[in-house]
């Protein structure tokens, strides 16, 4: 995942130049159903706009489904999370170790992805769109962390605009399995291009051509509008690819274009001199403060990955 390049930026004009986004969009709705926000995942989106609401009323809902109960349960047992007792239930997981914030957003986005059935292998399948998932939430959370007062998110909103910020990519398999076959194969023979520029060179083919004249980024903001997230949440879907986005969720949208271009370098940490300037001017850090919050996650990427592993094959 990279920025846009000005290429793609014309070609995707071109395309929709003459059909509003919002047409594209009510043309799609008419051919194909969006898959339903999860039963479990609308209670727990309901709970997260109840200022009353607490760590016992959360711990029921993730209660409700074993399994999803066990995945976070497993996170909050991670070495990553430093935790040295034993972890047996989710009050112990919110109480003890991530918080209520924390096990919400993660219960969310949990929740959500299990709506999606796409392929496993290559590089745009479960496997690695769930590493790169669990990486990149990490990733802006240890970040957010260390930004200044004013412009600090919370904890479990960074981690979740990093979990779900390439969820359009998830929509575009589920919806058209043949054409995100033919993406993915392209991803694997072009390592060196990002899924935008890959769309780019997709399109016209098939039934998906009005999803990727809107791209995935465009098509993931789309679908959090319709499950009705976080406004924050939909933008920074949407705008996760644009360097030169300004606005109210600037600090999340650089946020996971900073946690975007750290990932592919998750084996070597790129030095002080090699990070987005755009990203840091916007952010208010410095490179060396980023490179200390990253350590820790880049020297357990081993144990995240294999708590993404847990997550392909649950969703």
């Amino acid at each position: 995942n990279v920025t846009r390049s000005d290429g793609y930026i014309e070609s995707m004009t071109a395309v929709i130049e003459s059909d509003s986004i919002s047409a594209v969009e009510k043309r799609i709705e008419r051919v194909y159903e969006l898959p339903p926000m999860p039963e479990l995942g609308r209670r727990i989106l309901a709970l997260q706009s109840d200022a009353n609401a607490g760590a016992q009323q959360l711990a029921k809902i993730v209660q409700l489904d074993p399994s999803l109960a066990a995945q976070v349960i497993r996170y909050a047992s991670s070495s990553y999370y430093g935790y040295t007792g034993r972890v047996t239930n989710i009050q112990e997981a919110i109480a003890r170790v991530l918080g209520y914030d924390i096990v919400l957003n993660l219960a969310l986005g949990l929740a959500a992805g299990r709506s999606f059935r796409i392929q496993e292998d290559g590089p745009l399948g479960l496997r690695c769109f769930w590493e790169h998932a669990v990486c990149s939430a990490v990733l802006v959370q240890k970040v957010g962390v260390i930004l200044p007062d004013p412009i600090r998110p919370t904890a479990g909103l960074c981690y979740l605009c990093g979990l779900l910020h390439d969820f359009g990519i998830l929509l575009l398999g589920h919806l058209f399995p043949p054409e995100f076959k033919l993406l993915n194969n392209m991803a694997s023979a072009n390592p060196g291009q990002s899924v935008s520029e890959l769309e780019c060179r997709l399109l016209g083919m098939g039934q998906a051509s009005d999803m990727l004249a809107m791209g995935h980024a465009r098509v993931g903001a789309w679908l959090m509008q319709a499950w009705k997230m976080p406004e924050a949440l939909r933008t920074t879907l949407q705008e996760h690819h644009n360097a030169d986005y300004r606005g109210n969720y600037e600090v999340l949208v650089h946020l996971v274009q900073l946690a975007d271009f750290i990932y592919p370098h998750m084996a070597e940490l790129p030095t002080a001199c090699e990070f987005p300037g755009h990203n840091l001017s916007v952010l208010q850090v410095a490179p060396e403060r980023v490179i200390e919050a990253v350590t820790k996650v880049l020297d357990s990427r081993d144990e995240l990955v294999s708590l993404s592993k847990l997550l392909a094959h649950t969703s």
